[in-house]
């Protein structure tokens, strides 16, 4: 199984289970590397030497400071990144409710039609397109709905220069809405790369062998090794929390799609509606 797959395994967990499978495998590593793979490695460097901790401390100072460098630059990245997409999320619903309040100045039917695909759509993509998301893949429908959308309003004709500059503004709106999603759909391949993952493992497995090369007494070499491996596991959930803003149970919520149905859209559940693109 390639990095890939087994990162999404894990984002697919629920984030309790997952915090408890990373701590959990981090501390009984670093258990068992000082139970089984001390003695063996006490062999090869030798037991009698009383500096091998200092030792072990000035060999391991620049490793330890660029891993701690890294970490916390990937934790802060994978945060913009979630706030980015979430952004984007409610610039989407902003620009999707505003081109439906714009429907209120159209002439009927066309208003009644334009406003029953716009609500079709956000049930869409609460209903169909965030769950998809959730499974890492984007479907068919909201793209279809939005072609809908925009050969509908290409076919409108105005009458009047009221209504040419009403459309005008509509058509800025609807660009704005089109430009939005398209980054709300961005959102579903934005991931910290493989690359650095392989780093940040690297990294945890080195930082585990330091802690089993100390020579300290069985048991405060224990309780220093379950500290710092659980610790090592909580950094490495946050940044697998935060990582893959869309995926998993740990993803963002489509709230402000939900916001506006029940405050803008819910009103006029039961107005004509025509027109229903693919589900897929």
């Amino acid at each position: 199984m390639d990095l890939s797959a087994w990162r999404d395994r894990l984002l697919d967990l629920a984030p309790g289970d997952l915090a408890l499978m990373l701590t959990t495998t981090f501390v009984l590593a670093a258990i068992a590397g000082i139970l089984l793979l001390k003695p063996i490695l006490r062999l090869l460097i030798g037991r009698a030497d009383p500096t091998i901790n200092e030792t072990i401390g000035y060999a391991t100072a620049s490793f330890s400071l660029f891993y701690a460098l890294l970490l916390g630059l990937l934790t802060v990245a994978a945060y913009q990144n979630r706030e980015a997409v979430g952004q984007d999320i409610e610039a989407e619903a902003g620009a999707l409710g505003a081109l439906y309040a714009d429907m209120g100045s159209y002439p009927e039917p066309l208003r009644s039609r334009m406003r029953g695909q716009l609500r079709d759509y956000t049930l869409f993509t609460i209903h169909k397109d965030w769950p998809a998301h959730r499974r890492g893949e984007v479907l068919n429908g909201g793209a279809n709905r939005v072609d809908a959308l925009r050969l509908r309003l290409a076919g409108f004709e105005p009458q009047g220069a009221g209504q040419e500059i009403v459309h005008a503004e509509t058509l800025s709106a609807f660009g704005a809405f089109a430009q939005a999603r398209q980054q709300r759909l961005n959102g579903v391949i934005t991931r910290i790369p493989d690359v650095l993952w392989q780093a940040v493992l690297v990294g945890a497995a080195l930082n585990l062998l330091i802690i089993v090369l100390l020579r300290i007494k069985l048991v405060a070499h224990l309780i220093l090794g379950t500290i710092s491996a659980f610790f090592l596991g909580v950094v490495l959930f946050v940044i697998a929390y935060l990582d893959d803003p869309l995926r998993g149970e740990a993803g963002l919520d489509p709230d402000p799609f939900r916001l506006l149905w029940d405050r803008q859209m819910a009103w006029d559940e039961g107005a004509a509606f025509v027109d229903r693109a693919g589900d897929s």
